[in-house]
């Protein structure tokens, strides 16, 4: 903790915004001294049990005086009701703790899952089960086990006043503490391996589910229902031996914490009766001093008791830390002017680096604003990687891709992607209303410019024929659409804002002929607003607006130039290919 806050205020002090990471550090630094200020007013009140038994005993037994009784239960009914205020503050402010940990963290979480606003290399996959790794370490810190830990610092305390009643109570009470001790560090060595293999198969049996969801047609459509159902149960029981593995280990070591604390206090009760039959301390610290030594003992128990959720938040929060802090260093961009002239690809060369080879390479091409690229080539030849390069979302391994004159680099991922349009293959819309997909999840968009997307890639007619128009809902408890309905709102969506680049990857693979129509309207309009719309296409009619055509095949470049000429050269090869 320390270093993050240290790493903090270096940023700070050259300038430079502190990662996400060392903000949510230092906020959790914060929540902890609080706490464990309170913790130590919450532990000497704790003191009231010992040194009340120990005036019972001492002196109201002595003198027989039932005012002194009284007075004494009352001034500990105070310091009790006290104690119940103190427990409650702790309780929510470990609760509050856990919501500034989330205020800083959590955005940091979806940004970094969804590529971390820089191009991903190709074959990365996104980092895993990082939200459940967050949601796990967001409990962890707003639980008790975290008040527990509070605790640990205030033990000296509880040993001092054993040792203050006698040498001997304080090393029976330290040897207690050692113990216990002891078994937290065994369990901490034996716990990480079945609670890290729980957890993975609780992040494997998620995803099982996450994908049964998303493809329960095909599924269904293909009679795999009994199969994937196995897989999940293979994938459940998996996750019920480990869980159980781990289960069973904890409960060993609360179970031994537990009796070893039980005997302890007997064992106090029985040393400090043999030292008050010796005089050497008096009756009412013999029930004192065993108050005391439970006490002593009761946060390392409760630390065992909580070690499984201690194990796995560290576990979490070290798969966390990394890649966030990573994600902080990167600096603020210049903002650079909109667009308006030329796209140029030189040398441009996307690999992937599990398969430690180019999946595209010696891409060289030049457009002006208005002009319309196709890009055809037979399936596998790289088109689709091509694509995502040009809009950012992977990163060169050599070469550069710029947008009049910049490379995309010196862009924000966000800046960027106002000016590019893209229309992937699969389609993915969000939950929200038809409007809000066609505008990106904009706050408050302008409705001209939603109802304007809409008319330009024909789809307007479409979307005032569902029950709520461009407030219809999408998604989860929304109308179910077609492959074709979902590719003509995402053509929309791509159009949204009139970007400078607009990239559309088989466009027309699920629509039929007024669907084409309409994407040679909104290509022929992109061109006349100074846009430039590239068309990746197995149909020769979907390049038809395209005045400029590049051929792919096998990784590499072949052709390129403007459509006729390209056409004309390589025959009716190219118009195979094309529709291949």
């Amino acid at each position: 903790m320390t270093s993050s806050r240290t790493s903090s205020v270096r940023l700070a002090q050259r300038g430079q915004k502190p990662s996400d990471a060392a903000r949510a550090m230092s906020v959790l630094v914060r929540g902890a001294t609080g706490l464990i200020a309170l913790s130590a007013v919450f532990n000497l009140f704790m003191l009231t049990g010992s040194l009340f038994m120990l005036q019972v005993y001492d002196r109201v037994l002595t003198s027989r005086s039932l005012a002194t009784l009284a007075a004494l239960l009352a001034l500990v009914t105070a310091i009790y009701a006290c104690l119940g205020v103190l427990e409650t503050i702790r309780l929510r402010a470990a609760t509050r703790m856990a919501d500034w940990f989330g205020d800083e963290m959590g955005a940091a979480v979806v940004k970094l899952t969804i590529g971390g606003g820089q191009p991903a290399p190709v074959g990365r996959r996104p980092p895993e089960n990082l939200m459940q790794d967050y949601d796990r370490l967001r409990a962890f810190i707003g639980s008790p086990a975290v008040i527990a830990l509070c605790d640990l610092p205030w033990l000296p305390l509880y040993l001092m006043v054993a040792f203050l009643f006698h040498a001997y109570l304080g090393f029976l009470a330290l040897a207690g503490v050692l113990v216990l001790v002891g078994l937290a560090a065994l369990s901490d060595r034996l716990a990480g391996e079945p609670v890290a293999l729980a957890n993975r198969a609780t992040a494997r049996r998620a995803r099982l589910v996450d994908t049964a969801a998303r493809a329960a047609e095909t599924i269904t459509g293909l009679g795999m229902r009994s199969a994937y159902i196995r897989r999940y149960s293979q994938a459940d029981s998996e996750l019920r031996m480990a869980g159980r593995e781990a289960a069973d280990r904890a409960a060993l070591f609360i179970g031994l914490s537990r009796g070893i604390r039980l005997f302890l206090q007997s064992a106090s009760l029985a040393l400090g009766a043999y030292l008050a039959l010796r005089h050497e301390i008096t009756a009412g610290m013999i029930i004192a001093v065993s108050i005391v030594t439970s006490r002593a003992l009761a946060p390392v128990e409760q630390a065992i008791g909580h070690w499984r959720q201690l194990v796995s938040a560290r576990q979490s929060f070290a798969r966390l830390r990394a890649p966030l802090e990573k994600l902080g260093d990167a600096q603020p961009k210049t903002k650079l002017p909109r667009p308006k002239s030329s796209l140029d690809v030189v040398d441009l060369t996307v690999a992937a680096p599990t398969a430690n080879r180019a999946l595209i390479s010696g891409i060289n091409f030049s457009l002006s604003a208005g002009s319309c690229l196709g890009i055809i080539g037979p399936s596998g030849a790289g088109k689709s990687t091509l694509a995502r390069a040009l809009v950012g979302v992977l990163a060169p391994a050599r070469g550069s891709i710029r947008l009049d004159g910049a490379e995309l680099s010196q862009w924000e991922a966000d800046d960027l992607g106002r000016h590019v349009g893209y229309l992937p293959q699969d389609i993915e819309l969000f939950d929200g209303t038809v409007a809000e997909n066609i505008a990106r999840l904009a706050v408050n968009p302008e409705p001209e410019a939603v109802l304007a997307a809409a008319r330009r890639a024909g789809v307007h007619g479409l979307i005032t024929s569902f029950p709520e128009g461009y407030d219809t809902l999408l998604g989860a408890g929304g109308i179910n659409l077609s492959a074709g309905q979902r590719q003509r709102i995402g053509l929309a969506r791509a159009l949204f804002g009139s970007p400078f680049l607009i990239v559309l990857d088989e466009p027309s693979s699920n629509v039929d002929a007024s669907g084409d129509e309409a994407l040679v309207c909104a290509v022929e309009a992109a061109k006349r607003a100074r846009s430039i719309p590239i068309v990746i296409a197995h149909r020769p009619s979907a390049i038809g607006a395209c005045d400029q055509l590049l051929v792919i095949a096998n990784g590499r470049q072949t052709a390129f130039g403007p459509r006729e000429r390209i056409l004309r050269e390589n025959g009716q090869r190219a118009v195979r290919v094309a529709a291949s």
